[in-house]
């Protein structure tokens, strides 16, 4: 699992709610963005003008509607992204649509 952002390996962070499930967190630090299966990426804040200027990518799985995280990018096609869903595995990039599936806006 990687951080859209940074593209680095996410790791399973502490929860204090048990409730909360499993959350990962960015290693780069300073970095805010986290992913738990049930609501996808978000950002570690209640800042909303820091919230508001972020685009968060929201790629769902087709079978199941899952939030999908980002599994793979490739340094020599800068806008390759393989997405998979967390619950039935399965997984899409962004060249299969024409929607861009989680590309940011000027990237």
């Amino acid at each position: 699992m990687l951080c859209y952002q940074h593209h680095k390996e996410m790791l399973l962070g502490l929860v204090s709610e048990p409730a909360e499930g499993v959350l990962y967190a960015c290693q780069e630090p300073g970095c805010l963005i986290r992913y738990d299966a049930a609501r996808g990426y978000f950002l570690d804040t209640e800042d909303l003008k820091t919230i508001e200027l972020e685009i968060m990518p929201r790629v769902n799985c087709r079978s199941d509607g899952q939030p999908m995280y980002l599994a793979q990018v490739n340094p020599e096609k800068s806008s390759f992204r393989l997405w998979k869903c967390p619950a039935c595995d399965q997984s899409r990039n962004n060249e299969e649509t024409s929607d861009g599936l989680g590309k940011k806006m000027g990237a």
